[in-house]
């Protein structure tokens, strides 16, 4: 349970990074406070290597609560983005450096915004696991930083407790996958409803997650993991229970128990998701009816894909549609 919040502050940084997702989660507590839940309770601050307040870029102050000597135990750190190239202001955070990493091995999670996520990769936290980050100086953390398996083609990257996110922008997708985790996709559906409608794709889409087993699969059991690859390549067929039963060696009853004891949902739901993120890029990305969607999808029933995509978007598929175009600038 998410109990203390350290955000880092540093100078120069960009402070949209931080900003941010202090804003997001500071939605997420206002929404669990209204329906007052413990969960709403958990302490947030700004923290600093020193105890002066510094400028980030253009000059805006940040004042710190906290400094991270002050800070020995804390849920989540988020590290903001650098300005410009980050190697000279990385080697003057050494006691930073640490920090972060004396934190994570104590069992806090880590959320690094671009070139932030070069204060992970020094600490050696993220050996062996993958990154990414801003785009301009991808080249120049490959050389620095070998042994981390680097992600070019991915905004936003997992592995367990660390998030890595290439740019400002990518920063908020993680925040809401983030949320998604720790309180559920209805209520992080509900914060990118808020903070941004306009999002281009799916957030569990744009993750890059990784397991210790190098396979991409947030899961060990390989039998509910084939079964979920044969879903996706077949996403727009009707579910086929008994054949993805027999294809796991077990009955009906056991695969759809242990499947949903695996992946949180049942096949049906799952298949739902799926073939409503699919729906999500066609509503903004092409200019075919609800119905069509729906079917091109894998829905005969134009009504019933709308109760669905109602039920996991928390819109319908029209409203998301306006939504997502809103702010598209056409010239006639």
């Amino acid at each position: 349970m998410l109990q203390r919040v350290s955000v880092l502050a540093v100078e120069g940084m960009l402070a949209s990074s931080i900003t941010i997702p202090m804003e997001m989660l500071e939605a997420v507590r206002a929404r669990l406070k209204v329906h007052q839940r413990r969960r709403a309770h958990f302490q947030m601050e700004v923290v600093t290597s020193t105890p002066h307040n510094v400028a980030a870029l253009g000059g805006l102050g940040i004042r710190a609560d906290a400094t991270i000597q002050d800070v020995t135990d804390t849920s989540l750190i988020v590290v903001p983005a650098l300005w410009r190239n980050p190697k000279p202001q990385v080697r003057r955070l050494d006691d930073t450096v640490r920090w972060i990493a004396d934190r994570y091995r104590q069992g806090a999670s880590i959320m690094a915004v671009g070139t932030g996520v070069c204060l992970l990769a020094e600490s050696g936290i993220l050996d062996g696991k993958p990154a990414t980050t801003h785009w301009h100086y991808l080249d120049q953390f490959a050389n620095d930083y070998p042994q981390i398996n680097l992600q070019r083609r991915h905004l936003l990257t997992q592995s367990r407790r660390i998030y890595c996110a290439a740019s400002v922008n990518s920063g908020a997708d993680m925040v809401i996958h983030f949320i998604s985790q720790m309180y559920g996709r209805d209520l992080a559906l509900q914060i990118e409803q808020q903070f941004s409608p306009e999002v281009r794709n799916p957030f569990n889409k744009q993750v890059y997650h990784h397991d210790e087993t190098g396979s991409g699969v947030a899961h060990a059991d390989e039998d509910i993991a084939m079964a979920q690859s044969i879903i996706r390549q077949k996403l727009t067929e009707p579910l086929q229970l008994e054949e993805l039963a027999e294809t796991a060696g077990l009955s009906v009853r056991q695969f759809h128990r242990r499947f949903r004891q695996v992946t949180g949902d049942t096949p049906v739901a799952y298949q739902h998701t799926l073939r409503c993120d699919a729906a999500r890029e066609l509503l903004q990305n092409s200019n075919l009816g609800v119905a069509d969607i729906g079917a091109s999808v894998g829905f005969s029933d134009s009504a019933y894909f709308i109760r669905v995509f109602k039920k996991l978007a928390g819109q319908t598929p029209g409203d998301y549609r306006r939504k997502v175009r809103g702010k598209l600038f056409t010239v006639p």
